[in-house]
């Protein structure tokens, strides 16, 4: 079993289209929401929901709370709750679900310091990913293909983008139709990692 991931903290780009291939296919997924992101695409929010797909805390802003990959000075403990909360509660709002126990910081920036003020909020998870689909860095949707293929394993967790700077939704199809032929399945995050 294998866990597909899909950050959507940029534009509204292909998420409609994800929704599709993965109902067309029947297959739960899990997403690393923005509260920002939630605010401007409420719909799409409540149609991941409504069609059992798992929400995860990416923080309000996409800010790093570390600000190794923005050059700014980490962030306070006060700072990244605040980012949490108003997420969680955006969603709440939205949805009726809860992002918690589950969150994955923005750029993968975390260190211990990220990993103590997540777990006092209720965040027992910090999700990053085993595989990279690359598609956030300009990856052609075969190369994508090719890379998430042979990077398969057994309890991988894929991260992809929902953004339209991403081809990621364009390789998606493929990438379903070759990890079935190896004999992968596919859940949410808590159902790859449940012990």
């Amino acid at each position: 079993m294998v866990a597909l991931t899909f950050d959507a903290g940029a534009d509204t780009g292909y998420a409609a289209r994800i929704l599709d291939t993965l109902h067309a296919n029947g297959i739960r997924a899990s997403f690393g929401i923005t509260g920002r992101w939630a605010e401007q695409n409420p719909d799409l929010v409540r149609r991941m929901v409504a069609e059992g797909h798992h929400l995860i805390n990416h923080t309000y802003s996409h800010d790093s709370f570390t600000g190794r990959s923005t050059g700014r000075p980490p962030m306070t403990q006060a700072q990244r709750w605040q980012e949490l909360d108003r997420t969680e509660e955006i969603v709440q709002r939205l949805t009726g679900a809860s992002t918690r126990p589950y969150f994955r910081p923005p750029y993968g920036d975390y260190d211990a310091s990220v990993n103590a003020d997540i777990y006092a909020r209720g965040y027992l998870y910090n999700v990053t990913w085993t595989v990279d689909s690359q598609g956030w860095v300009g990856l052609p949707a075969q190369q994508i293909v090719q890379r998430c293929l042979s990077l398969a394993q057994l309890g991988a967790i894929y991260v992809f983008h929902v953004g339209s700077a991403s081809q990621d939704a364009l390789a998606l199809q493929a990438i379903i139709e070759g990890l079935r032929r190896e004999g992968y399945s596919f859940d949410t995050v808590p159902e790859v990692i449940a012990p």
